[in-house]
């Protein structure tokens, strides 16, 4: 092990294991060494007999960003990207046998949108931004689609992937992905309201009913993905989209005048042209 700080908590108290992302500073962005260590949570939460439920939380205002795209822009193969690893970690969440719960006190973007899709239950803060933005990078969210179809229609899907739009979590709730949108002071009431019903089921018949429910072949369709996602990370337009996040500018396929490129380091740089505008 290394001297580095665990960027994932993990706490298993009565009936209840808390994984905990804890990368703040990183706005809890995917790495592959964060999806290691959630991998390893997860793993140790189902096979702890006495935990009923699995809660994922995270530190810090972003539930998660997405995808680390730094390293993302550092890696020379499948193994190296961050998205060939999600595929796994997804599967783990959607296969585990005990309820998942995911609470997301922020926002949540990318593959963050996918750890909330592979959950069997969401609360999060209705204001709480969302949106599948690869297509802003140039890239296609492949790895997180298998589990995004479980709860969105193929032509909401199509719409959302294809404009990177922003929506909310009440919003999120109406299309399935939010089981419950709250206000920042309700979400530990509504969280333990929802592990308080699960403990209420028998596990064996949760185990029985995540089986039943379950999509055919979900790793490997997951896995297929995550190559196709590598496909569109290591093309030239991926490149170049990562690149212009990573440097604060505009993709070049964009084509706005100067004068008109949104600057990323503004609020309103995914809401472009910006509402406090005095443009027409």
């Amino acid at each position: 092990m290394n001297g580095n700080p665990a960027l994932v908590k993990y706490r298993a108290d009565v009936n209840v294991a808390s994984i905990t992302l804890d990368a703040p500073q990183r706005r809890n962005a995917l790495s592959t060494r964060m999806i290691g260590e959630l991998r390893e949570a997860v793993a140790a939460a189902v096979a702890d007999p006495q935990v009923r439920v699995i809660v994922i939380d995270h530190t810090g205002p972003v539930f998660c960003a997405g995808a680390d795209l730094k390293e993302s822009a550092a890696a020379a193969g499948l193994e190296e990207l961050p998205a060939a690893h999600l595929a796994e970690l997804l599967a783990d969440m959607c296969e585990a046998p005990k309820p998942v719960v995911v609470v997301a006190r922020g926002g949540a973007k990318g593959g963050g949108m996918g750890l909330i899709a592979a959950a069997d239950l969401v609360v999060a803060i209705h204001d709480a931004p969302m949106s599948f933005s690869e297509v802003r990078l140039g890239v296609v969210p492949a790895v997180i689609a298998p589990v995004v179809a479980r709860k969105l229609s193929p032509g909401l899907m199509r719409r959302l992937f294809l404009t990177g739009e922003s929506f909310d979590a009440v919003r999120a709730g109406t299309w399935e992905l939010v089981t419950v949108a709250v206000d920042a002071g309700s979400v530990e009431e509504r969280q333990r309201d929802l592990v308080e019903r699960l403990l209420a089921g028998g596990p064996s018949a949760q185990a029985g009913i995540k089986a039943l429910t379950a999509a055919p072949d979900l790793r490997e369709r997951l896995r297929e993905a995550a190559a196709l996602t590598a496909e569109y990370f290591f093309s030239e337009e991926g490149r170049e989209g990562v690149r212009s996040f990573i440097e604060k500018r505009t993709p070049s396929w964009v084509g706005l005048p100067a004068a008109d490129r949104p600057d990323r380091s503004h609020p309103c740089a995914h809401s472009w042209p910006c509402p406090r505008s005095s443009r027409p």
